[in-house]
């Protein structure tokens, strides 16, 4: 019986690290293409439109805070005397990203902007960043 025991941990054991080196070989498959970050940091990589469905595919959002990143073409600028609201990507079978910042400094439709903020997933076609920064790709980074 002994036998059978030590086997069946070393079984686990084997398992446990075959699936752990597998997180670790998919983590390092392409870290450059991360749209995400903890709060307030700068992803590594700003998705563009068309690989939002894809890069976001089966990230829950949950109740810690997570930032997202992504550039592309305002399809929507609107300020309220409050809040402004940043509209883009949804083209085709792209989710539409809503950014809610406090500002559109003086940005327009058809303005490729990169905007950055707290990621949640109201449905599987629309994204809110919120709270969100926006800028235009040509200005550093706040």
């Amino acid at each position: 019986m002994p036998l059978r025991l030590s086997q069946h941990w070393a079984q686990r054991v084997l398992t446990a690290l075959l699936m752990l080196g597998s997180v670790a070989a998919s983590g390092q498959e392409s870290p450059e293409k991360n749209p995400f970050a903890d709060p307030d940091m700068h992803p590594s990589y700003q998705a563009r439109c068309p690989e939002v469905r894809e890069l976001t595919n089966g990230r829950e959002t949950g109740a810690t805070r997570v930032d997202f990143s992504v550039t592309g073409p305002l399809a929507l600028v609107h300020f309220d005397g409050t809040l402004a609201y940043l509209g883009l990507c949804g083209t085709g079978s792209e989710p539409k990203v809503l950014c809610v910042t406090y500002q559109t400094n003086d940005m327009k439709v058809g303005d490729v902007v990169t905007v950055a903020g707290g990621y949640s997933r109201p449905n599987e076609d629309f994204i809110v960043l919120d709270p969100c920064l926006a800028q235009r790709p040509d200005e550093p980074a706040q």
